[in-house]
This record gives structure tokens, C-alpha cells and sequence, in this order.
């Protein structure tokens, strides 16, 4: 989408729609491949089934995220520009102190994207396997 479409990667309002979406997708899709086997259904395991795919998903996007972000410097620097100028804009800043948080932002803006990433990614696949797990997991009654 970076290269193709020209979405930028970083910045306000830029939310990463199309891929949650293709992780929920993983996800459900992981759920509903167990569901198939000839085991136990109870929502533990579907869960555990659930845990294993996002585990791994994740691990391949925060990964990716590390390449992709090390492979493309100008997002940092394009993300420090304009930090820099909403200091400026504010005026409540001097021009050292721009500068230093500039290196500092340089410093932990890789680690800051891979724990937002790791963290949402952790959460969006617990709660997707909690609640297919759930769905799935439930008996069906003759009526």
C-alpha cells in the first residue's frame, strides 16, 4: 500500500485498516480450520488454535515492521520534520531543545512503532480468539 497506492505509513488519521482486517481474517480463518478437525471443540481449545495463529502473525508483522521501517529512513525523518514543526508552531520551545528531541524521537521511533504494533496486534488476535472461540465453541440444540 506504501508503494503502490502511495498511503503514507505514518502520520495522524492513518489507520491500518486493510491489514487488521487481514489479520482478523487469519484469524477467523485459523478458527474455522480447527473447527474442521476431529478434536475436542470447547472454547479452550478453540482459543489455544486461536493463540497459536496470532502468536505467529504477529511475530511476522512486527518483523516486517522492523524491515520495512529500517528500509525506509525518509518515514522517520518525514515524522521528525514534522514533529519539529509543531514544536516551532507552539514557540514554546528554543532551538536546542527542537534538536534534542528530534534525536531522541530518531532514538525510539522504531521501538515506539514495533510495542504500538505488538500491542495492538496481541490484543485485536486474544480478542478475535476469544470471541470466535465463543461463537464456535457453542452447542447446537435441536428445537
Amino acid at each position: 500500500m506504501f508503494y503502490v497506492l502511495k498511503i503514507p505509513a505514518f502520520g495522524i488519521g492513518q489507520q491500518p485498516f486493510v491489514p487488521w482486517l487481514l489479520y482478523i481474517g487469519g484469524v477467523v480463518w485459523a478458527l474455522s480450520a480447527f473447527k474442521s478437525k476431529p478434536e475436542q471443540h470447547t472454547f479452550k481449545a478453540y482459543f489455544s488454535e486461536g493463540f497459536k495463529a496470532f502468536i505467529i502473525a504477529t511475530l511476522i508483522i512486527v518483523v516486517y515492521c522492523y524491515i520495512f521501517y529500517k528500509l525506509n529512513p525518509q518515514i522517520l525523518e518525514k515524522a521528525v520534520a514534522d514533529n519539529n514543526a509543531l514544536l516551532v508552531k507552539d514557540g514554546q520551545h528554543t532551538a536546542p531543545e527542537i534538536v534534542d528531541n528530534a534525536d531522541n524521537l530518531r532514538k525510539i521511533f522504531i521501538v515506539g512503532i514495533l510495542m504500538t504494533n505488538t500491542v495492538i496486534y496481541l490484543l485485536l488476535g486474544a480478542l478475535v480468539s476469544m470471541i470466535g472461540g465463543g461463537f464456535l465453541s457453542q452447542k447446537k440444540t435441536a428445537a
